[in-house]
């Protein structure tokens, strides 16, 4: 009984950190876009690879809150907090098409 209770928790904990290093790398991916949505803040002539990050980034969080859902396909919670992340992604995949 104490296993199936230990791995339950430990199975917790790692849904929660893989869901907190989706939710970071999404937020790394606005921040890698930053010049190239205000150019005029950064003159000169820059290499734009930005949006190849960006994507880049929101790929691992999609992929990270698919794993952690998976773990806890069970709970409800998990599933509406992987949800959010994958619409997150598609927004962020949207927005940066355009700059490719």
């Amino acid at each position: 009984m104490t296993t199936t209770r230990a791995s339950s928790v430990i199975k917790s904990w790692g849904a929660a950190v893989l869901y907190a290093v989706a939710a970071a790398l999404v937020l790394f991916s606005f921040a890698m876009t930053v010049e190239t949505d205000n150019p005029a803040a950064f003159p000169g002539r820059r290499d734009n690879d930005g949006a190849f990050g960006a994507l880049l980034c929101v790929g691992i969080a999609a992929l990270s809150a698919a794993v952690a859902v998976t773990s806890l396909s069970r709970r409800p919670l998990s599933k509406s907090v992987c949800a959010a992340i994958i619409l997150v992604c598609l927004y962020r995949v949207v927005g940066v098409a355009g700059q490719l």
